[in-house]
């Protein structure tokens, strides 16, 4: 919805008004010293959640950022103009919440956190008439209603996304079923026919390049059919317990990747048994090794890790490629979305339906150091997370 559709909308039902804004702008110099302890109070809250911790997976120099952006946000409250470019500027933030996989109780936690705090702080320095400090704790909750209803706009966008996503894979998939196996089989007879010429004919290198090519295109293509198949076939896992350990190591080895290009394996010794269905988990790392080194030009360096956080199952893939750029953060999961030349567009958006279907959820991010770090959390039960 346009921005300055929805801020009418918004403000008409919550019944936000030019004289709320003037209260929120004339309260800012009394609530601005207060901001700090909003901040600390807000983060300590995430700390104690492992369910809200687990969305950061940058360490204390994201959460330090984070800190700064929310104190900008706070700023943003009590900045009296509330236009199109201030729903688009919350809007932003609500897409990044969904982009990184934020459950939305935390949202909701965390604004009920934000609205005590600067309820408080009100009181605490306001010196004013009785009947404008009720104006002004109405206008603060006003306010605070419409970042919510703001926020939970960028998940019912996100949602109905989701939607139009699965109905446009159900039309591939029809269409992937009917033709798919008939493909097979002569790009099975294409793919010998090039490995036998290149076995017979003479020791040339020209012609021995041309050869590698086509096998590589057909090779391609046998994956776009496997990952259209998978996607259309939209099977629940058959879990059983799995050494995931295995199959992790087994998978990542699996993928072709540059000599100069070095992979690091990182799995807990005390990792426990899991249940999930051991192909699909091994496609999952599969197509997220593939995606890193597709990533990285020239020399770099994948790492794996697999662990147990808290009561979850986390499975981190990290490459020192050059990031994730702002403009493909929001589709990066969408089906047959790609910024390379040579790719489906299909393999991350598999990962996110083999994930969802374990319980999951994945998110992506630019690291720290570089690169990108794609993140797989996958719910426990009771007695995988005591073993």
């Amino acid at each position: 919805m346009p921005s300055q559709r929805l801020l009418g909308e918004l403000m008409r039902y919550i019944e936000f008004s030019d004289e709320d804004a003037s209260l929120m702008r004339e309260m800012g110099p009394l609530l601005r010293p207060h901001f700090p302890t909003v901040v600390d109070r807000f983060y300590a809250a995430i700390d104690r959640t492992p369910g809200a911790t687990a969305v950061f997976t940058g360490g204390a120099e994201q959460i330090l950022r984070q800190k700064v952006m929310l104190r900008g946000w706070l700023e943003g409250l009590v900045g009296g103009v509330y236009d199109h470019e201030y729903v688009e500027r919350r809007a932003r933030i609500g897409r990044t919440h969904v982009r990184i996989a934020l459950d939305q109780r935390y949202m909701f936690a965390g604004m009920n956190i934000v609205r005590a705090e600067l309820h408080a702080g009100l009181d605490a320095s306001g010196d004013w008439p009785q009947e404008k400090m009720r104006l002004a704790h109405r206008a603060i909750d006003r306010l605070c209603d419409m970042e919510l209803a703001i926020m939970l706009e960028t998940y019912r966008e996100a949602y109905i996304a989701r939607v139009k996503d699965a109905e446009r894979l159900a039309t591939i998939g029809q269409v992937a079923a009917s033709i798919g196996h008939e493909l097979r089989n002569p790009l099975a007879v294409m793919q010998t026919s090039v490995q036998l010429l290149g076995r017979r004919l003479p020791d040339d290198e020209r012609t021995g390049k041309h050869l590698r090519r086509l096998d590589d295109q057909i090779t391609l293509c046998n994956t776009i059919i496997s990952d259209l198949l998978e996607l259309a076939r939209d099977r629940a896992p058959e879990r059983s317990p799995t050494d995931l350990a295995a199959v992790v190591h087994a998978a990542a080895l699996s993928v072709p990747r540059a000599p100069d290009v070095s992979l690091v394996l990182k799995v807990d010794a005390a990792l426990p048994t899991v249940a999930v269905d051991p192909g699909q988990f091994r496609q999952l790392v599969i197509n997220l090794v593939l995606n890193a080194t597709q990533a990285i030009e020239g020399p770099g360096r994948i790492e794996v890790r697999l662990y147990v956080e808290g009561r979850e199952l986390v499975l981190m893939v990290e490459d020192s490629g050059p990031g994730i750029s702002a403009e493909a953060e929001a589709r990066l999961f969408e089906p047959l979305f790609t910024t390379r030349s040579s790719g489906t567009g299909l393999g991350l958006a598999l990962c996110r339906r083999i994930t969802e279907k374990h319980s999951g959820r994945i998110s992506a991010a630019n690291s720290p150091e570089g690169g990108a770090a794609f993140v797989v959390r996958v719910p426990l039960t009771d007695a995988e997370a005591r073993t």
